[in-house]
């Protein structure tokens, strides 16, 4: 179980925009180069924070590209380490049709804990938080236990979840169960933010807590976004502006990946990629 404090006030570094929606299923990049209106954010529970949030390749093989964000809690399990956006803001729970993300545990503390999920949600559309609903792998026992260095799925959609209103867990309950008692619920933004991929909030059960979540799907009336999380690189090659790879470049930045490929163009002999471009041929000057 975790503890959180009655109000989350955190100061976010910077302010990022939005990312648009799109029809259908989308594959969205974020990075520290590009963070689609993600932001990361070090709060406590208690004592000052320990923690610390990076996007990191791996580890081992993640379930999309090559990273994934990095949580680390240090000695204060109370730290509260979490990745928000606030995307996501007046959406009504009864309209989600997916929300499931991956989670790999390298270090779980005492508690067997991973990366969870919290929602701000207000209840009667009067815009003032109501409750804040909470999915934790830990207390998924139908899906599977929490295991240490290995990617787990979890559907957080269908799974149990507990709420701050009625001090749990327990008691645990489906979504589709506390809609139906809250027939309006929607998501809130608090803080500037709504849907928070989180860590810690649990004193000595979250101590020395380091994970790693990727591949968040949220979908809103069957329109499915997947969230990619992956570390700052410099594109060097058109063939690393590919596959959201221009969001990730850091050295330099690019608005679109036409833009990383022109500059790659230009720099690497028309397009060659770093390897080849400006190699001699074998036995020529």
């Amino acid at each position: 179980m975790k503890r959180r404090p009655f109000a989350v006030l955190a100061v976010v570094a910077a302010v990022f925009a939005v990312a648009a929606a799109t029809a259908g299923a989308a594959t969205v990049t974020v990075s520290p180069a590009n963070m689609d209106g993600w932001a990361t954010v070090h709060d406590t529970c208690g004592a000052p924070s320990t923690g610390s949030v990076d996007f990191v390749n791996g580890p081992a093989t993640p379930p999309a590209g090559v990273g994934s964000v990095k949580f680390t809690l240090g000695t204060n399990g109370d730290s509260y380490e979490t990745l928000r956006t606030a995307t996501y803001d007046g959406a009504k729970l009864s309209d989600l049709t997916a929300f499931d993300y991956w989670t790999y545990v390298s270090h779980s503390g005492s508690g067997g804990q991973a990366a969870y999920i919290d929602l701000y949600i207000d209840n009667n559309h009067d815009g003032v938080k109501d409750d804040t609903l909470t999915f934790e792998p830990v207390y998924q026992t139908s899906q599977g236990t929490v295991a240490l260095n290995v990617w787990q799925h979890w559907d957080a959609l269908s799974g149990l979840w507990w709420a701050e209103s009625t001090g749990g867990p327990p008691p645990l309950f489906t979504l589709s169960s506390y809609i139906a008692s809250h027939p309006d619920a929607r998501i809130l933004n608090g803080g500037g933010r709504n849907v928070i991929l989180a860590t810690g909030c649990g004193g000595a059960a979250w101590t020395g807590f380091i994970g790693n979540a990727d591949k968040l799907t949220i979908g809103v009336k069957g329109d499915n976004t997947t969230y990619d999380f992956e570390p700052a690189t410099a594109a060097t090659g058109k063939r690393q502006c590919k596959n959201g790879g221009w969001r990730r470049s850091t050295n330099p930045t690019f608005k679109n990946q036409g833009q990383c490929v022109a500059y790659a163009n230009h720099h690497n002999g028309k397009g060659k990629d770093d390897q080849r471009a400006g190699k001699k041929k074998h036995g020529k000057p």
